[in-house]
């Protein structure tokens, strides 16, 4: 994961230094009169600079993982690859069907793309930017510039639009144009069970021999733990990483040395740690938003831990809920609106979830990658009926059966588990403090949020 940033007549210099933490590996930038692209290396494999230049007169920068990188230079062949690096496949796609609208090139080029990623890309003229289609990578922009945080172009007083996923924006001196791309294409699953729990091991699979070594986001829920048992079954040894406060039901389920024969690294955090952290994180992810804040916070502090641990990447249980019917609130609703319900959570999971999730980690230099939000892991969750998510009571009910197949403890396979805010005890530990200010816990976060924020 990385950094990018740029635009027409912009400070691109005071925009890279709000977005240190995403990049410390290594800095690059691509001028042209008024237009200029920008990147910071948070280098995970591969250490090549950006921008990235492309055979004609396209360059790129990016942010993310292009998991598909080694086929497409072979189907890219007649391009001339001049880097190691991932993202260099993405300039080379778009230039296979750039004919002078850039933009255009780009829609046709992003279905090529299996990835976790932003980019933008320019002829000199305009800049075009792309995200991918479950929008696990964040991008804004305005109608001059664009940053992987909003922080970014707040500082030099410009508004901050997210792109959507599978969106395409075009940006000249004079104009904007959005345009979405087909997202995904529902399948025919004649083996449920068979052919996600293939999907998921494939899904983990790219991603660990994508880096140079990974760790995973913990919380002991059959999320997460079917990660790690993929893991184990594959034969890699990633460390799970995980905090909760005294007392607290995480406390009781993750202090534990093994899991499924990997390390656990749990650290138990204090009200002390959690109050101290409330000004970084909600600077981190942008939003004076008391849910998002709880939910943020043990993120944050388990990426600071996993960042002492020498990590930089860490695989996540995030999409699971929406795509399989793991909350609550499913459980009351007809296969109709279950399924109506499902879709739309799964089209904000951008916004309500990953963004915040995303910069959160960054925050502590730490790129998450989300093996449940894979395109072949999506599009076989879409198509399945609603009565394999939910059934005889149980919601998850064939998440639940693939994490029994490839070998997670049934005790396990089985568990509820409470929202990462309670669990942790971290929603409470904030209500406190608002309580000792004689405050409601919104208004208390959107004091904190006005203070850090407030321009003059």
């Amino acid at each position: 994961m990385c950094a990018i940033a740029g635009g027409f007549s912009t400070s691109v210099a005071r925009m890279l230094e709000l977005l240190y933490h995403r990049g410390s590996d290594g800095y690059g930038a691509f001028a042209r009169d008024e237009l200029c692209l920008a990147h910071a290396l948070h280098a995970t494999h591969s250490r090549d600079a950006q921008p990235i230049a492309g055979c004609s007169s396209l360059v790129v920068v990016a942010n993310g993982e292009i998991y598909n990188y080694r086929e497409l230079r072979e189907r890219l062949a007649s391009h001339e690859f001049k880097t190691r690096s991932d993202c260099e496949s993405i300039v080379h796609a778009v230039e296979e069907y750039y004919r002078g609208n850039l933009q255009e090139a780009v829609a046709k080029a992003l279905p090529l793309l299996d990835g976790e990623f932003t980019f933008a890309v320019s002829d000199g003229e305009v800049i075009v930017l792309a995200r991918d289609f479950a929008g696990t990578k964040p991008v804004y922009f305005s109608k001059l510039s664009f940053a992987s945080e909003k922080k970014a172009l707040w500082a030099i007083r410009e508004e901050a639009l997210s792109l959507n996923p599978g969106e395409v924006v075009s940006l000249t001196k004079h104009s904007m144009n959005r345009r979405r791309v087909r997202r995904y294409t529902l399948r025919k699953v004649a083996y449920p069970e068979a052919e996600l729990a293939e999907a998921l091991v494939s899904a983990v699979k790219k991603r660990a021999r994508h880096v140079e070594r990974f760790g995973i986001l913990f919380s002991g829920g059959v999320d997460s733990a079917l990660i790690a048992c993929i893991c184990a079954n594959l034969g890699y040894e990633p460390k799970l990483y995980a905090v909760a406060m005294p007392g607290s039901l995480d406390e009781k389920r993750l202090k534990i040395e093994k899991f499924l024969g990997l390390e656990v690294v749990y650290r138990e955090i204090g009200y002390e740690e959690v109050a101290s952290a409330i000004d970084k994180v909600l600077y981190a992810i942008e939003e004076p938003d008391a849910l998002k804040l709880s939910i943020a916070m043990p993120i944050y502090l388990a990426a600071e831990l996993a960042k002492a641990n020498g990590e930089k990447v860490l695989l996540t249980g995030q999409g699971s809920d929406e795509l399989f019917a793991g909350y609550a609130k499913y459980a009351a609703l007809s296969k109709e609106e279950l399924n109506l319900a499902l879709r739309s959570d799964f089209e904000n999971l951008y916004s309500v979830n990953l963004e915040r999730d995303d910069k959160a980690a960054m925050a502590a230099q730490i790129e998450l990658l989300h093996p449940y939000l894979d395109r072949r892991v999506v599009e076989e969750a879409l198509s399945l009926p609603p009565e394999l998510k939910i059934a005889q009571g149980m919601r998850k009910y064939i998440l639940r059966k693939v994490a029994k197949k490839l070998g997670l403890p049934e005790t396990i396979a089985m568990r509820e588990k409470k929202a990462v805010q309670y669990s942790t005890g971290v929603a409470k530990a904030l209500k406190k403090f608002a309580r000792a200010e004689g405050k409601k816990l919104g208004e208390y976060v959107e004091e904190r949020f006005a203070a850090l924020f407030t321009t003059s």
